[in-house]
């Protein structure tokens, strides 16, 4: 017996069988454990929770700055993997569920026609070896591909220690693939798990993913993502590998997740400082940088920190900026476009707009170049005109 199924609201015609609608509901809750952005500004972590109808549609902007809406689950939140940060681990007994991949389909269809989604993050639990896992989160694609005719944007999680041939079939149908890089070394995921090897199961992958870009013949995203706080790692380590992956693997984006008190084993490095609170506040300085790095020609070694730490209550472009007076100030007549970056407050919007405008006229005012007062008055003690 059918009946509406209450998690998708009153979608008309959108009908799902209660078991079904309740398997669904706990994948989509346990996929928030793997949410990508920035939660400084959401203390009750209710971003992690985001969505016009529940937190299983999941607002994003994507690396190319397209903004879209995505069904964001797990295939399945059986997993035999050991990650001490995750509450799905094999050790703990929380409810588990799975969907077959003619499920997915059907869902996603059904919220895709009525314009609810327009793409879909697809991760899973390691049920079974990492191809035969693989296999199943392919089969999800392909039949939306080939069957459906949907030709819109699927991002699929590749599993630690799959086989280069799945790997190849996944970049076949996927607009997107990531591979979680978790921590920026052997040492820390040694912290965490006793199951993965840091180069054969991550970085091996990383690197098939991004000779795949090369060679396929149309755009393919890559991303990663670290897990903030829960191996004892520093801010520098960090920010190391993030440059060197960038360099060596030429990613569209790092991600960064802070660590969820409570979720995993009690005795991780970061569980004090992730009951503080810090770690996500660390998460949002950990974006900052990243920006720097990707968008404003700084370099890991410029990164001011504080015996290996971000401070946490100054944005450390502005921590460059004061301890650097001899580059200030800008003249806005003369900069050039990296030297404008370098000013606090000025993005890449605002700069192109100091740059424009000096080509047709002096510059007498800067209130017309900043979206806001809070961003001039960053940038007005740094600059001359």
């Amino acid at each position: 017996m059918y009946r509406q199924a209450s998690l998708f609201g009153q979608s008309p015609g959108l009908v799902l069988r209660p078991d079904l609608s309740r398997r669904l509901k706990l994948l989509t809750e346990g996929s928030r454990f793997d949410l990508a952005g920035s939660c400084a500004k959401d203390p009750l972590g209710q971003g992690r929770r985001r969505g016009p109808l529940g937190r299983w549609l999941y607002p994003v902007t994507l690396p190319n700055g397209r903004r879209m809406t995505l069904l964001r689950t797990l295939l399945s939140s059986v997993c035999f993997n050991d990650c001490a940060y995750c509450p799905l681990r094999v050790d703990t007994d929380p409810p588990r569920a799975s969907l077959t991949p003619e499920e997915l389909v059907r869902v996603f269809m059904g919220l895709y026609r009525r314009g609810l989604v327009q793409g879909l993050f697809l991760s899973t639990g390691v049920f079974a070896s990492p191809d035969v896992t693989m296999e199943r989160l392919i089969a999800c694609a392909q039949i939306l591909r080939e069957k459906e005719g949907f030709a819109g944007y699927i991002h699929l999680k590749v599993i630690p220690g799959a086989s280069r041939e799945a790997i190849a079939t996944a970049a076949r149908y996927a607009s997107a693939l990531s591979l979680n890089i978790e921590v920026p070394g052997e040492t820390y995921l040694s912290r965490l798990s006793r199951k993965k090897d840091f180069r054969r199961h991550l970085l091996e992958g990383l690197a098939e993913i991004a000779r795949l870009k090369e060679r396929l013949g149309r755009p393919l995203s890559q991303t990663t993502q670290f897990i903030v706080g829960a191996s004892g790692e520093d801010d520098a380590a960090i920010i190391r590998t993030t440059e060197l992956l960038y360099r060596k693997f030429r990613l569209n984006r790092v991600y960064f997740s802070a660590y969820q008190p409570g979720f995993g084993r009690g005795d991780l490095p970061g569980e004090k400082e992730a009951r503080r609170g810090d770690l996500r506040t660390r998460e949002h300085r950990l974006y900052q940088v990243d920006f720097l790095l990707r968008k404003y020609g700084f370099r890991a070694a410029e990164i001011p920190l504080e015996k290996g730490r971000l401070p946490l209550d100054t944005d450390p472009k502005e921590l460059w900026a004061r301890a650097h007076p001899e580059f200030f100030p800008v003249d806005l007549h003369k900069a050039s476009y990296w030297e404008l970056l370098r000013v606090p407050g000025i993005g890449p919007t605002v700069a192109k707009r100091i740059l424009a405008a000096r080509r047709e006229t002096r510059i007498r005012n800067l209130e017309n170049f900043f979206p806001n007062q809070k961003l001039l008055a960053k940038a007005l003690p740094y600059v001359v005109f």
